[in-house]
């Protein structure tokens, strides 16, 4: 009798606190998109026996749906059959959706031969909150269902993960590859334990709900025209902290406090003035309950006002009867006097009626023109209009040259601009070009032709240009420069290696960065417990990237060279270097084949790991990166 008055009491309080309802849909509220991996076309990792992986995640997949929704989450998948459907694809339909979280479900392979199983697990490396924490909970629950006590929990850069706008993890069940592993992933039993395992984590990182951050804006981008902003936004519960990463990295700190009287409202602020352009905010908040939200991206315009501009012309006069385009440069700063980059239309105001429009670029240094026809006798007056107001002026004087008059530009090969390139003439003259690479020089006209001498910023080769004339005054040459290496101009290369590497690398950077390419180096101490974590993060957040190199040191006989299993532009890479290498005397012997390695399958961009054994002849990390340099300005 006392027990079914305790029953009844308990299911009342239950009832009246609503614990009876969480209870029965512990994940009410939640949104969860399921990724089954491969499918289609592409069936993934196949067993011994040929079970197909992509058969296998579906199931699973479909498993934990049904364990989900029974716990009263909403649950969509990017596949509920056997088709082919594309990374981006499925990255698109969780940014369309914006799920609390995205688990995207496979089963492992591997390039060399695997006894023992264990079950992996891939988070988010960018999302170090609820990304994470749900890894974590899945790692331990698998463990304990069986599928593997060795189970590893990895940050990651797949596809699906690092250009997922929600929290994301990756699993790897088990390896198929194993027979007795494809035995039992053949039954139901083990589909459906690994469905629940996946469940029981999923609701251990949302047992008390989650953390919930709604700004209060209403456009996005946010544009301000002040340096500083003031962001207003709310929360489901209490804020303790707030961690801001700004793209592209400003020196800039951050803060928020509680607005008084309005519960869990608040205003985040920064603290060094901004210059103008459009930034990236990626915001992780965590309650004082120690719950943590999702990341909230916010993109920020800042267009500040222009002042302290100037309007100057490229050459100090304008040769009488002078018929065409004459430059005149524009440089648009802000209120601190730094450089002003906005995108600004903008009308020149010159002569009795004339005026040209157009739109100032966006590097805060630009070249606008004249329009003249040759009949200008006085100085000409010149107004710069931006916004509906003057901000800048000046008067360009017109008169007969007493010198001979050159008013050059520097090209490339396609009739692009070149600018900061040093031009030396007669004695010890030098100028500069400017913005849309223009310049002016003067000497005597007594020197019918003067040689230039040409020295390009880097990754165009030095050259001589001879300015040859017949008596005429004024000299419009345009000037072209040959790159040193076509494939390389203006590439962004990533060289990961350990501290100890240092001199060996700065063999390669020079002539890469010769060649004009950008170098981002990933450096870290030889006895650092696996770098390539931070290293492959730091280069999935690079910009416009092109190519990774890694170099490391192994106990092997011979250098290797290792690319994605797939091939691409890695795997011609390593061959082409390969071959280079076979023409030494003697032949230096290379392995290339498909690696495993970390930082190959985390990229976002072709990646090349060099290892070298650590006996080998003293000169061969010399001749190889001597090799690969040149591999690299020519081509493969």
């Amino acid at each position: 009798m006392i027990r079914t008055k305790l029953a009844v009491l308990l299911v009342f309080l239950l009832v009246a606190t609503g614990g009876f309802a969480n209870s029965l849909a512990p994940l009410k509220g939640i949104s969860i998109l399921l990724d089954p991996g491969h499918g289609g076309t592409d069936p993934g990792a196949v067993g011994p026996t040929g079970l197909k992986e992509s058969a296998v995640n579906l199931r699973v997949a479909r498993y934990l749906r049904d364990l989900l929704k029974a716990d009263g989450a909403e649950v969509t998948m990017t596949r509920d059959k056997d088709v082919f459907i594309s990374l981006a694809d499925r990255v698109a339909m969780a940014t369309k959706r914006n799920p609390d979280l995205f688990v995207s479900i496979h089963h492992n392979a591997s390039l060399k031969p695997v006894k023992n199983n264990r079950s992996e697990i891939y988070f988010n490396a960018i999302d170090r909150g609820i990304s994470q924490k749900v890894g974590n909970s899945m790692m331990t629950e698998l463990a304990k269902w069986g599928f593997g006590e060795e189970s590893i929990i990895v940050p990651a850069g797949f596809f699906v993960l690092r250009n997922n706008p929600a929290p994301s993890v990756l699993t790897e069940g088990g390896y198929i590859t194993i027979p007795k592993i494809e035995q039992e992933l053949q039954t139901g039993k083990a589909l459906t334990n690994q469905a629940q395992a996946l469940r029981r984590a999923i609701r251990e990182t949302f047992k008390d709900g989650i953390l919930r951050v709604k700004f209060i804006i209403s456009e996005e981008p946010v544009k301000i025209d002040t340096p500083f902003f003031n962001l207003i936004f709310s929360a489901n519960r209490p804020i303790e902290q707030v961690n801001v990463r700004m793209v592209p990295d400003r020196k800039s700190g951050f803060g928020f406090d509680t607005l008084p009287s309005i519960g869990n409202t608040y205003r985040l602020y920064n603290t060094e003035a901004l210059a103008s352009g459009m930034y990236e905010l990626q915001l992780t908040f965590s309650g004082s309950d120690g719950s943590t939200s999702a990341r909230t991206l916010l993109r920020l315009q800042v267009d500040l006002p222009v002042a302290h501009s100037t309007l100057v012309p490229v050459a100090p006069f304008i040769p009488e009867g002078f018929k065409g385009r004459f430059p005149v440069r524009v440089t648009l700063r802000d209120d601190m006097k730094r450089l002003n980059t906005r995108s600004l239309p903008f009308r020149l105001i010159y002569g009795a009626n004339s005026a040209t429009s157009g739109v100032v670029s966006e590097q805060g240094e630009t070249t606008l023109f004249l329009d003249l026809n040759g009949d200008e006798k006085e100085a000409v007056n010149v107004q710069l209009e931006i916004e509906g107001k003057v901000i800048s002026a000046t008067e360009i004087a017109v008169r007969v040259p007493a010198r001979r008059f050159v008013l050059g530009r520097i090209i490339d090969l396609n009739g692009n601009s070149i600018r900061g390139v040093k031009i030396s003439y007669g004695a010890d003259e030098k100028v500069i070009s400017g913005p849309d690479g223009f310049f002016y020089i003067s000497y005597p006209k007594i020197y019918g032709n003067m040689k230039l001498d040409i020295a390009p910023p880097l990754g165009y080769d030095k050259s001589e240009y001879w300015i040859r004339t017949s008596g005429e005054p004024v000299v419009l040459p345009a000037i072209s420069l040959k790159p040193v290496s076509a494939r390389l101009l203006g590439t962004r290369i990533a060289i990961m290696a350990p501290l100890s590497f240092d001199n060996l690398i700065r063999r390669l950077v020079k002539p890469l960065m010769g060649a004009g390419a950008e170098i981002v180096r990933l450096n870290y101490p030889e006895n650092q417990a696996r770098p390539e974590y931070q290293s492959v993060l730091e280069a999935n957040l690079a910009k416009n990237l092109d190519m990774l190199l890694s170099f490391k040191r192994e106990i092997s006989g011979a250098i290797a060279v290792r690319h994605y299993h797939r091939g691409g532009r890695g795997k011609l890479l390593a061959e082409a270097l390969k071959f280079s290498l076979s023409t030494e005397n003697p032949p230096i012997a290379v392995k290339t084949g498909a690696g495993s390695d970390y930082e190959i399958g985390h990229t976002g961009v072709t990646s090349v790991v060099i290892a070298f054994p650590e006996q080998m002849p003293p000169d061969y990390p010399e001749k190889l990166v001597a090799h690969l340099a040149q591999v690299l300005k020519t081509g493969f």
